[in-house]
């Protein structure tokens, strides 16, 4: 063996030893729960408990090795994901399957069903991060968060330019507009709440030049983002446009949604009922946190805050 053979095999060596510890490098990071997890760098079997997160890690470049099961789904995204083996739904994950396809990340959100399935999860030895996808910041800043888990920061961060962008230009279109009094009814035919400004509708208001009347209203216990619905303080608000999100098919349970709210006689005396302005929103944008899609979830909030400003847009139906 010549000299110039033993100096290939040891460059060689070093480049492969040099891949491997890059593949098995630990990356230390505090999760939206406050907690330190430890997770290889550039996962191989990723697990998202939840639709949003799929979703932006799907558009980065990223896979999971398993899905959701979700209504909320992109149809774009579930051709490329109805083949994986199903994880349960978002608030019941099934934990044995979970664990039996080996993932070495489990990515759940911020909130106590995914809290709760932790210690099995990680007696298991597999690293389990809890973030939170309640608003425009936290979308883009959980895309950038997707671009590095991947190596694709290039992807993630065109992706931000893109949103940055429509939503820059939606923004200054209703500027120095008149602020528009908007109430968020969310909730389902048996249950009504109000969505306060830290929910993610709620953030699109604002964003828009908007006014929540449920600002200040004390949220519901463990539930920041939601306040109890009273009729009366409603009414008292006079907003000028009402919004509902509902739990499911927005065409159908919004529609009985909104049947059982006219029972109540303060309903009907509201002036954006009167007015025409109750707008039953798309469950894909609203229900589950939109994700990339958050551009067309801003548009569509503009439209109806800003109606005589887009006459002659094409808003997107998200009809079932």
């Amino acid at each position: 063996m010549n000299k110039l053979t033993i100096l290939l095999l040891v460059v060689s060596f070093l480049c492969w030893s040099s891949v491997i510890y890059a593949a098995e490098q630990i990356i230390t990071m505090t999760d939206d729960a406050k907690r330190k997890v430890e997770f290889p760098l550039n996962p191989a079997r990723i697990i998202t408990l939840n639709t949003s997160n799929m979703e932006l890690l799907y558009a980065v470049g990223g896979r999971t090795v398993g899905r959701p099961d979700s209504r909320g789904i992109p149809p774009a995204l579930y051709e490329q994901v109805k083949h994986l083996p199903s994880i349960g739904q978002t608030p019941n994950p099934n934990v044995e399957k979970i664990v039996s396809l080996e993932p070495d990340l489990v990515i759940g959100i911020n909130m106590a069903f995914h809290h709760a399935v932790i210690p099995v999860i990680e007696r298991a030895g597999i690293p389990f991060l809890l973030l939170s996808i309640n608003n425009y910041a936290d979308i883009l800043e959980k895309l950038q968060f997707y671009g590095e888990l991947t190596g694709n920061q290039q992807k993630s961060s065109e992706i931000i330019a893109t949103i940055e962008q429509r939503v820059a230009e939606l923004k200054a279109r209703v500027a120095n507009q008149k602020p528009v009094k908007t109430a968020i009814v969310w909730g389902s035919p048996e249950s009504f709440n109000m969505a306060l400004p830290e929910s993610f509708a709620g953030n699109l208001v604002y964003l828009l030049g908007g006014i929540n009347v449920a600002d200040g209203v004390t949220p519901l216990l463990g539930r920041s983002q939601f306040a109890p619905l009273s009729m009366e303080y409603l009414l008292s608000k006079d907003p000028d446009v009402v919004l509902v999100i509902t739990h499911g098919d927005h065409t159908k349970v919004g529609k009985k949604m909104v049947r059982e709210l006219e029972k109540h006689p303060a309903w009907k005396r509201l002036r954006a009922v009167q007015e025409k302005r109750l707008h039953i929103l798309p469950y894909q944008l609203f229900g589950v946190n939109p994700a990339t899609r958050v551009g067309d979830a801003f548009a569509y909030i503009a439209n109806l805050m800003y109606p005589e400003l887009f006459v002659a847009d094409k808003v997107v139906t998200y009809e079932r």
